[in-house]
């Protein structure tokens, strides 16, 4: 096999197990956000609780519009129906939400795919700036497609040195 053909294939076969282990950390921060949801919307007192916290988490996998595209509509009509209280509660624990994913996941993405928070956030930042949108989702595998890379090349030296010594 050619030498390239078979660095290219170590690339393909780390970046697919990086965009598992990307898919992995987006279902842990859809479960946190629907244990966070359950608990607000308990303690809120909003009923079918569990069945509209899951269709959130679910919403919430979607990058960019998140949960925000269900939580900030859902207060903002509540005010306007002149329900304050749960309005305020609603906005209330969507920015509680909204805060522990910023903090969790760079962490969690960063811990199962092998990158730094640091990078993945940079890479995600960067992505962002150059795509748009679309970028948060390009982000975290432009990481993984960069840690590829440089895996498979130090790898490949370390081998080739200690063929010559």
């Amino acid at each position: 096999m050619d030498k390239w053909a078979y660095y290219l294939r170590e690339v393909l076969y780390a970046t697919g197990k990086g965009i598992k282990g990307f898919l992995i950390a987006q279902l842990k921060l859809s479960l946190l956000t629907f244990v966070l949801l359950c608990i607000g919307f308990v303690v809120i007192g909003i009923d079918w609780w569990g069945l509209k916290a899951l269709g959130i988490a679910i919403v919430d996998m979607i990058p960019v519009l998140g949960s925000g595209i269900i939580m900030l509509p859902w207060a903002i009509i509540r005010a306007l129906m002149g329900d304050g209280d749960v309005a305020w509660k609603t906005a209330l624990l969507y920015a509680i939400i909204l805060l522990v994913r910023q903090f969790a996941e760079p962490y969690l993405t960063g811990k199962q795919i092998g990158v730094r928070p640091l990078y993945t956030f940079l890479s995600t930042l960067v992505c962002i700036l150059i795509f748009g949108p679309i970028g948060a989702l390009l982000g975290a595998v432009v990481a993984i497609i960069i840690k590829a890379i440089f895996n498979v090349r130090d790898m490949h030296q370390i081998i080739e040195d200690s063929d010559y010594k």
